[in-house]
């Protein structure tokens, strides 16, 4: 029963329309309502035919069938494949997803290194006779072969803590080029005999062809080394500094006979830096700075076997005790040119 609302008089009765409209709001509610409860009558029938029909109706049967068209004997088999298929997808996703976090940490990892977020010194580990480039991780115990490999891993930002890169004695037959790292405090290529050895009276064992830091804002050190070749392809020194902070040389030994090339022992190009307590023989030049660099050259080191030039300074300046206390044992001894400056 509606019990609908009635217009009346039309003359005399103005609410007709409001009378309207209320009768319509209630047949869209009563029909909603009819529609209701033909939807709950129609699967209680839907129900009812397939208790009493068996497995033979047809979308009983239909309903066996999965998605990607594989009929099952029974829908509970269908459902347990679908299961089934679902639980797979799952652990591959899980599977996928454990990768993913797994490249993630990695990531962060590199990250944190690169953008100096660790400060824990680097500490690689280099063998010319034991070491791969290829299995080697820079472990004590897995070495790599060459000094270049160890520079490669090092990362181009570091905030804090030093860099080592220590080399068993050997041949390293290689121009190291180590460039545009900054934020360490030090960075150190050295022998790891250099508590044994007397470099002033043998040599090292540990021979490289050449050594060269480009752009790098913090203090270089170079223990150990010696001279190996009269050929170095890739610089103009056996040690070479171009623009860097501060570059060390100490304890290495120079003794390979370079009078008729155009190499110099050490060279410092743009660059601040100190050479004290190493050995010097048979030299074309056995330190220059060029440039605006600034360098020391002290007392402690030791010039055998006459060398062509002592100390040589192009646009730069060298602070020398060379006069008072050391001979350079050169042919020329000081070399000075537009306006480099050797002060004793």
């Amino acid at each position: 029963m509606l019990n609908l609302e009635k217009w009346g008089n039309t003359l005399f009765d103005s609410n007709k329309y409001q009378q309207f409209n209320s009768n319509m709001e209630k047949i869209e509610k009563e029909s909603l309502s009819k529609d209701v409860d033909i939807t709950a009558t129609n699967n209680r029938i839907d129900n009812i035919v397939l208790e009493a029909g068996g497995n033979n109706i047809t979308e009983v049967v239909d309903a066996r069938t999965s998605k990607n068209g594989q009929i099952y004997n029974t829908l509970n088999s269908r459902l347990n494949g679908d299961y089934s298929a679902i639980a797979e997808e799952l652990a591959e996703s899980n599977a996928l997803l454990q990768n993913v976090n797994e490249q993630n940490i990695e990531l962060r990892s590199k990250l944190d290194e690169l953008y100096g977020n660790s400060t824990t010194d680097i500490e690689y580990y280099v063998s010319n006779v034991n070491g791969s480039d290829l299995t080697g991780n820079g472990d004590i115990d897995k070495p790599f072969k060459t000094i270049q490999k160890a520079v490669n891993m090092i990362p181009k930002i570091k905030v804090g803590g030093d860099i080592y890169i220590n080399c068993e004695p050997g041949q390293y037959n290689e121009d190291v080029y180590v460039s545009s790292i900054s934020g360490a405090e030090h960075f150190y290529i050295r022998s790891t005999n250099l508590a044994t050895i007397d470099h002033k009276t043998s040599q090292t064992g540990f021979f490289v062809k050449s050594i060269t830091f480009s752009g790098i804002m913090f203090q270089c050190v170079v223990q150990g080394v010696n001279s190996m070749s009269t050929s170095v392809n890739n610089s103009k020194a056996v040690v070479n500094f171009l623009r860097c902070w501060y570059g060390s040389v100490s304890n290495c030994r120079f003794d390979t006979n370079l009078k008729s090339t155009d190499v110099v022992a050490v060279l410092y190009d743009q660059s601040r830096g100190g050479c004290y307590n190493n050995y010097f023989a048979n030299q074309n030049i056995i330190m220059s700075a060029e440039f605006l660099s600034q360098a020391y050259f002290f007392a402690t080191n030791i010039c055998e076997a006459t060398s062509n030039i002592g100390l040589k300074s192009t646009y730069g300046s060298i602070l020398s005790k060379s006069s008072a206390s050391i001979n350079l044992n050169s042919t020329t001894a000081e070399q000075k040119i537009y306006g480099g400056q050797i002060f004793s």
